[in-house]
C-alpha cells in the first residue's frame, strides 16, 4: 500500500475509458468535445496540472483555475494552513463523529459562525452539501410559517436534492418530473413580477445573491431591500443562498450584506453556505438562521438529522478557513484584486477591438461573467480558454455567458497572467457577423 501510485496510476487514455465505462460515457465525450478530456493531476495553489494533454503528443496542460468549482477552492488548491489543519485533526483523533452525541467541534464552529453572521442569525445546523442545506432551509421555513408556497428565480440553481430541486431551473428538474404546484418562479431582478406573486400563503423566498448558473446576474440596487420589505409585510421567510457569493467572494464576507452594494446590508432570515466551507478538503455545508425559525426542534430535536453532516474533522478544517477569510487583510486584498480584475475585463470591452464580440461584462469582487452574442460562443470560449491555460466554463442556465471565479488568494501578477491568457482566447474567437 505504501508504494501505491495515487496520481497517474494508469495512462490517461485508460483512465478516460474507465470513466466512460463505469461512470458516464456522455460526460466523458462532452469533456473531450470542449478540450477538457484530460485527467486531473497534481493541484497546487491557483493551478491544476493535468496528467497529459488532450491531443496526441501535446504536453500536459497546466491550467489557472478560474472556475474553482463554484467557489469550493476559494483558498486555492491544498492551501498549506488547511492541509495543516487536516493533519492536526487526524492526529488528534477526529473523525466524522456521531450525530447522536454532543460535539466539541460543532459547538466551536457554530459559535464562530454566529459571531460572523449578519444581524441576529445565530443558530446553525450542519449538512454535507449545499442541496441538503437548502432542503433544510425550505423545511424550516414551512415549519415555522405553516405555509407551503415557495418563490425562487427561473434560472436559479440550488442543488439537485429533493426539496431544493423544485426551486431550481427547469433544466435540472423537468427530466425527473419534478414540478410541483407549491413552487413558483419569477425572473430574477424583476421586482414587479415578484410583488404580484408574494402573498400571505408564501412560506419562503429563496434567491442566490448573484445567480452564477443563471449568468452572473446583478440586480439593481434596492432589489433585495424591497424583497426584505415584502417578506416582512407578508410574514415570509427570506432565504439567501450564499453558497457561491458568501465567504469573501464579493470582497465582503457576505454578498447579501454589503457585498452586492456597499450601502445595502440586508439581513435575511436564513443563510445557506457550502462549497468553500472546507476549502475542497472535506464536504461541509451549513444552514444558519434566526433563533425563532428553529422552533420545530423544540418539539423534537431529532426531527432533522444528517449522519455525516458537520463531521468533526470537517468542522475543524472549516474553523481554520473562517479564520483566514474573515480577516480584514484577506478581504481587503480580495477587494484590491477585484478592482484589478474588473479593470482588465473592461479593457476587453472598451479598448481592445472586441466590442462587437462582448455583449456585457458584469460581476462583483472576484465573480464575473462575460456575455457573448449567442450560446455557441460559450462553448467556443471554454475551449479557447483551456487551450490558453485557463480553466473556466459557461453558465449552465445561460450558455452565452462564461463565468470567472478565480481563487481569492490571487495576487496582481496572477491577474495580469489571467488577463493575458483571456485576451489570447478572446482574440482567437471568430468575430460575429454583422447583419
Amino acid at each position: 500500500m505504501a508504494d501505491r501510485k495515487i496520481i497517474g496510476s494508469l495512462p490517461q487514455k485508460e483512465l478516460v475509458k474507465m470513466y466512460a465505462t463505469y461512470i458516464s460515457e456522455p460526460k466523458a465525450e462532452f469533456f473531450k468535445s470542449i478540450g477538457a478530456g484530460a485527467i486531473q493531476g497534481v493541484r497546487d495553489g491557483i493551478y491544476i496540472n493535468m496528467l497529459e494533454g488532450v491531443r496526441k503528443n501535446q504536453p500536459p496542460l497546466k491550467l489557472i483555475d478560474c472556475r474553482t468549482s463554484g467557489g469550493v477552492f476559494n483558498l486555492g488548491h491544498n492551501h498549506p494552513l488547511i492541509i495543516q489543519a487536516l493533519k492536526e485533526g487526524i492526529d488528534a483523533g477526529l473523525d466524522i463523529g456521531d450525530h447522536h452525541l454532543l460535539s466539541e467541534q460543532r459547538a466551536l464552529l457554530a459559535k464562530q459562525l454566529a459571531e460572523l453572521m449578519p444581524g441576529d442569525i445565530s443558530k446553525t445546523q450542519f449538512c454535507v452539501g449545499g442541496g441538503e442545506a437548502i432542503d433544510l432551509a425550505i423545511k424550516l421555513a414551512r415549519s415555522v410559517t405553516k405555509r407551503r408556497k415557495i418563490i425562487s428565480a427561473k434560472t436559479g440553481y440550488h442543488g439537485v436534492t429533493g426539496v431544493a430541486l423544485g426551486a431550481g431551473s427547469s433544466r435540472f428538474k423537468d427530466a425527473f418530473l419534478w414540478n410541483f404546484p407549491d413552487y413558483h418562479q419569477v425572473d430574477f431582478g424583476n421586482i414587479q413580477e415578484f410583488e404580484k406573486l408574494i402573498d400571505e400563503e408564501t412560506a419562503c423566498v429563496i434567491f442566490e445573491t448573484i445567480p452564477a448558473t443563471g449568468g452572473i446576474l446583478i440586480p439593481e440596487e434596492g432589489y433585495f431591500a424591497k424583497i426584505r420589505e415584502l417578506c416582512d409585510e407578508n410574514g415570509v421567510i427570506m432565504i439567501a443562498d450564499e453558497v457561491q457569493t458568501g465567504l469573501g467572494r464579493t470582497g465582503q464576507l457576505w454578498g447579501i450584506y454589503g457585498g452586492l452594494y456597499p450601502n445595502e446590508k440586508i439581513v435575511p432570515d436564513i443563510i445557506v453556505l457550502a462549497k468553500g466551507m472546507s476549502s475542497g478538503i472535506y464536504p461541509m455545508a451549513t444552514c444558519s438562521y434566526k433563533p425563532f425559525i428553529g422552533e420545530v426542534f423544540e418539539q423534537d430535536p431529532f426531527i432533522h438529522i444528517s449522519t455525516t453532516g458537520g463531521s468533526e474533522l470537517g468542522c475543524y478544517i472549516t474553523r481554520t478557513m473562517l479564520e483566514l477569510i474573515s480577516s480584514p487583510s484577506f478581504l481587503e486584498n480580495v477587494r484590491k484584486m477585484s478592482l484589478e480584475f474588473e479593470k482588465g475585463l473592461m479593457h476587453f470591452k472598451e479598448d481592445s477591438g472586441l466590442q462587437d464580440l462582448i455583449i456585457d461584462i458584469r460581476g462583483r469582487g472576484l465573480m464575473w461573467g462575460i456575455e457573448f452574442p449567442n450560446e455557441r460562443y460559450g462553448i467556443g470560449m471554454t475551449l479557447r480558454m483551456i487551450e490558453n491555460g485557463i480553466f473556466a466554463d459557461y453558465c449552465g442556465n445561460k450558455e452565452d455567458t462564461i463565468k470567472l471565479m478565480p481563487p481569492l488568494i490571487i495576487e496582481k501578477a496572477d491577474v495580469v497572467e489571467i488577463m493575458q491568457r483571456l485576451e489570447k482566447a478572446l482574440l482567437s474567437l471568430p468575430q460575429p457577423k454583422k447583419e
